[in-house]
């Protein structure tokens, strides 16, 4: 299902030869939030990558991503989440920034920004790209609401997670992990920041483990904080290879014990779990990052 559409666009081709221009659109969110986004179209069969900054951010966070992208073929949707860049028009007229959100509670804004990413998704669907030909990548805030959205729709083919959390801002991972399924997920952090470096050790396994070893790929670099540090144009390839074969082969022994940190090596291939314990339910509500 994956490999035929991923042969067609990668690093291994030729970069596209037919002009591609980048359109600058205004998605409309369920509840109303009008939302600013930049759209490149996908050449021939390619992926489309929908790119979800994180918090207290906006799109320009995928400055670097863009080039790539269109010069290997890739298509991409990059928003400003509501109340952030240039996302600032709510559903009352008024303008509101991401500064007047209530940073807890089940129902916040931050938690609403998944209609934001379902948005992008419908948008998308309307120019006849289909799940099994979209990647969602997201960045801390961002990655919790990729692996939410993957979650909500089987039919995503994979998703790219930089710096994910259990919690930010309520906005919780643990759960939509357990639900992902069987798909390919790429998980990237930075070792720098000890307590974030200890909550991705903890949603690596869990990861693992709901979804399969052979579906998990893992990156760990020396310090970085969200897809604006972690990638750079120095390890911005092996992102691009991993959209080209994100899936591990089975291994029957455990070689290393424990991530590797580095920016040159292989993605891990496999390793020892890195808690002991799945966490209880609860585990999501501690330690959450607010901004």
């Amino acid at each position: 299902m994956i490999s035929a559409f991923f042969l067609a666009g990668t690093l291994s081709s030729q970069p596209a030869a037919e002009p591609r221009a980048e359109e600058r659109i205004t998605l409309t969110a369920d509840d109303g939030w009008q939302l600013n986004a930049r759209y490149l179209k996908a050449a021939d069969e390619a992926p489309t990558v929908v790119l979800i900054h994180s918090q207290k951010n906006n799109l320009s966070e995928w400055k670097l991503w863009f080039d790539y992208l269109k010069r290997y073929g890739y298509g991409y949707l990059a928003l400003d989440l509501r109340g952030h860049g240039n996302s600032f028009l709510a559903p009352d007229g008024s303008t509101a920034t991401y500064k007047a959100f209530a940073i807890s509670g089940p129902n916040n804004e931050f938690n609403k920004m998944i209609r934001d990413v379902e948005a992008a998704l419908a948008y998308l669907s309307t120019n006849s790209v289909t799940g099994d030909r979209t990647i969602l990548a997201g960045s801390i805030l961002g990655a919790n609401l990729a692996i939410k959205a993957a979650a909500i729709h089987p039919e995503i083919s994979m998703t790219a997670a930089f710096s994910p959390a259990l919690n930010v801002n309520d906005v919780l991972s643990v759960n939509p992990l357990r639900a992902y399924g069987k798909r390919p997920l790429l998980l990237v952090a930075g070792a720098n920041r000890a307590k974030q470096y200890k909550e991705f050790q903890l949603l690596n396994d869990i990861a693992k483990q709901s979804c399969g070893r052979e579906n998990i790929s893992t990156i760990v670099e020396p310090a970085g904080f969200g897809a604006g540090e972690l990638v750079t144009k120095y390890n911005i390839r092996r992102i691009f290879d991993w959209f080209r074969n994100p899936r591990l082969p089975r291994v029957t022994e455990s070689p290393a014990p424990s991530i590797q940190t580095s920016t040159s090596t292989p993605l891990e291939q496999d390793g020892t779990d890195l808690s002991e314990d799945t966490p209880p339910d609860g585990v999501e509500q501690s330690g959450a990052i607010q901004e």
